[in-house]
């Protein structure tokens, strides 16, 4: 079995989603730790999400390279593309402290890359854009199941309030569908909205936009916006990002729902 990986993607539609899936096969066959896996899925999410969107802005065609090594204490990233020159790592870090009135919509990919990382870096080589990314496997880590798997969503009531079982994974993909359920639940008149991240992956910024643009609607209603069921990687990021402090985050559905 190869330790390695590479494949191209282009600019279209569903191109990111279709690295992410690659990788999660990669992680599979080589049992990743769960945490590591995530990790990687958000970094890719985001950084390819901005090439694609950005780096190629303004002309036809375009590709990116995706390489995945492992190593024997760590997993080593290398995405080369031939758009627009940018260093995504030298822009100022967001601040994370303002609250949910006060942030802006967007901003975040790059610091949670940043953070989530052991170690990235930026090359302009040979008239391509090289992003090289390592996330170290740490001793003692379990084996995580798959990942890069479509999203699920159900909703139901409880009381007063709509409970949303988000599954799978909340990345540039599939947050377009968590977006159209949260504006329909807003628009048929809901008031408390809590999301059930039990069977949550991982989520990256573009899932983030999503739950702060239905913090902003929800704001001042007196109830707003309640999560609970998120595991580390999920955690993590919504500690990266700030998110962990502006939003009510609860450890079980009960708790939520009393907002308690």
């Amino acid at each position: 079995m190869t330790n390695a990986f590479r494949m191209t993607i282009g600019t279209g539609r569903g191109e990111v989603a279709k690295a992410n899936a690659a990788f999660a096969e990669f992680a599979e066959a080589h049992a990743l730790p769960g945490p590591v896996r995530r990790s990687v899925h958000v970094a890719l999410d985001e950084l390819l999400t901005n090439t694609v969107a950005h780096g190629f802005a303004g002309r036809t065609g375009g590709e990116v390279s995706v390489e995945v090594e492992l190593r024997t204490d760590q997993v080593s990233v290398t995405l080369t593309d031939d758009g627009t020159p940018f260093d995504p790592f030298g822009r100022a870090a967001p601040d994370t402290a303002l609250s949910v009135e006060q942030r802006r919509i967007g901003g975040l990919g790059i610091h949670l890359v940043r953070r989530m990382m052991d170690e990235v870096s930026y090359h302009r080589r040979a008239d391509r854009n090289v992003v090289v990314l390592a996330k170290r496997l740490t001793a003692g880590m379990s084996a995580g199941h798959r990942g890069g798997k479509l999203m699920d969503i159900t909703t139901r009531t409880e009381r007063d309030a709509t409970i949303v079982a988000i599954a799978g994974n909340l990345d540039s993909n599939t947050s377009p569908q968590a977006q159209t359920a949260l504006d329909g639940i807003l628009a048929g008149g809901g008031k408390k909205i809590v999301i059930d991240f039990t069977g949550l992956d991982y989520i990256s910024s573009a899932g983030l936009r999503v739950l702060l643009g239905a913090a902003k609607k929800l704001s001042g209603t007196g109830n707003g916006l309640r999560l609970f069921g998120l595991n580390d990687t999920v955690r993590e990021v919504f500690e990266i990002s700030g998110f962990a402090t502006i939003l009510a985050v609860y450890a079980t559905e009960a708790e939520a729902v009393a907002g308690r």
